[in-house]
């Protein structure tokens, strides 16, 4: 599963180094079972045929998972067409000083984000900073698809304004009234403003204008998703914005038009949204966070998991143990190896609430249950064994290749102590939608 190169940058780091991006890690899928049967498949296949989308190590395309800044960009230029040379460019002569002060130039996303600033594409936050792995929202979206292919929004503004309550000045109108002129905006779905896209609600209306531009139409004029009768129906989490007023929908009414309702409460772009799912299924164990791990048997309940922004420093993997618990590798799901890792002590001096939060992980026995939230569905996994290895071997728990799909818990231990490394291993026995 994992090659020598990253073994041994691994090891480095105190075990605690992921690939550079799961995003720079893809590999190109001619077909997703992930997307089958969903409203989603004709734009991923589309797409994927054009070489703009890749799917993921593990052959899926995740499509109800949310979409990180990032990611978009990439998706966006590359379907734009004519940022290749420029891209390429950067690739080679990356600027040694970022542009924005939470970019690194040594990650796959940088000449990307060159490219895009260059033409104006990308300005960042007033703050200084870009917010790589920050979730795009839902207007970021259709106003980030819009300007990068020049399309015109001041002129609909007018026409489609009936469309729109009290929202002549809001920066994203104009984006999102010729986002619906061209018909991007799927009819059987809905999006929220203030929230974070999904990658097959974005993938979808970048499939939408490519399209259209590809045959030369104004607008994008073919079928509307239908999914087969026989088949499941596609798991989308709800995804909302915990402040008060709920941020309002972007969706088809009910005479057959497609409109924009009241836009009261957005959150500004320099305060990250933070979502959070409503789980339909009565389930104890069930969290509303995106992500989320709850070990009743040690009395852990729905602690928050965090994907580093940088994952390939020492020092941006500990940031995230500041608000739980911290993510590499693999995801749930995805039938590979998902290491969730936490602090088991601190400094004396150190009485935050996440400094000792694996402390007991010892006390897991196999056959207990570990519960995972993870993008609108609950993860179920079962503890088989543990175990403790000296601190420069830790890399070795990760190159058994014939587990299958394991969530291995991490911590250095004894507590106190920094010599070895305590891990549990626990794999999936049920996954519950819940939506």
């Amino acid at each position: 599963m994992f090659n020598n190169d990253y073994v041994r940058r691994f090891a480095a780091s105190l075990a605690l180094v992921s690939l550079a991006s799961l995003t720079a890690g893809q590999a190109l899928a001619a077909g997703f079972p992930d997307t089958q049967g969903t409203d989603y498949n004709a734009a991923f296949s589309y797409l994927s045929a054009q070489n703009i989308v890749q799917g993921y190590a593990d052959g899926l395309a995740r499509p109800n998972s949310p979409l990180n800044r990032v990611e978009a960009l990439k998706v966006i230029l590359k379907a734009e067409g004519s940022f290749d040379t420029r891209i390429a460019h950067f690739a080679k002569n990356t600027p040694p000083v970022p542009l924005f002060t939470d970019s690194d130039q040594t990650q796959w996303y940088a000449p990307y984000i060159e490219a895009a600033y260059e033409k104006q594409i990308v300005k960042g936050y007033p703050n200084g900073t870009f917010g790589p792995a920050q979730l795009l929202r839902t207007e970021e979206a259709v106003a980030l698809l819009m300007r990068t292919f020049k399309e015109p929004t001041e002129a609909t503004t007018a026409t489609l304004s009936p469309y729109i309550e009290n929202q002549s000045n809001q920066w994203f109108t104009g984006p999102i009234n010729s986002a619906i002129s061209k018909n991007l905006i799927m009819h059987k779905g809905k999006l929220r403003l203030g929230t974070a896209i999904t990658r097959g609600q974005f993938f979808d209306m970048v499939y939408r204008l490519h399209s259209s531009r590809a045959n030369n139409k104004v607008a994008f004029d073919g079928p509307e998703p239908t999914a087969p009768t026989n088949a499941p129906a596609p798991v989308a989490p709800v995804q909302q914005v915990t402040a008060p007023n709920l941020p309002p929908v972007v969706q088809q009414n009910a005479g057959g038009s497609t409109g924009v309702s009241s836009f009261n409460n957005i959150i500004k772009p320099s305060q990250p949204a933070n979502v959070t799912i409503a789980p339909k299924i009565d389930h104890p164990y069930a969290s509303e966070k995106y992500f989320s791990i709850s070990m009743p048997s040690i009395g852990v309940t729905d602690l928050t998991i965090t994907h580093p922004q940088d994952a390939v420093s020492k020092d941006g993997v500990l940031a995230v143990l500041k608000q739980g618990v911290g993510h590499l590798f693999s995801y749930p799901g995805g039938g590979g190896k998902m290491m969730v890792y936490g602090h088991s002590s601190g400094y004396p001096w150190d009485v935050s609430e996440f400094t000792k939060i694996f402390r007991r992980i010892n006390e897991l026995n196999p056959g207990d249950k570990v519960y995972v939230t993870y993008a609108g569905e609950l993860h179920i996994y079962q503890v088989t064994h543990e175990q403790t290895i000296i601190a420069k071997d830790a890399n070795k728990a990760f190159m058994d290749e014939g587990v299958g799909e394991e969530l291995i818990l991490f911590t250095c231990w004894p507590p106190d102590s920094i010599a070895q490394r305590y891990l549990v291993h626990a794999v999936p026995v049920e996954t519950i939608a819940l939506q």
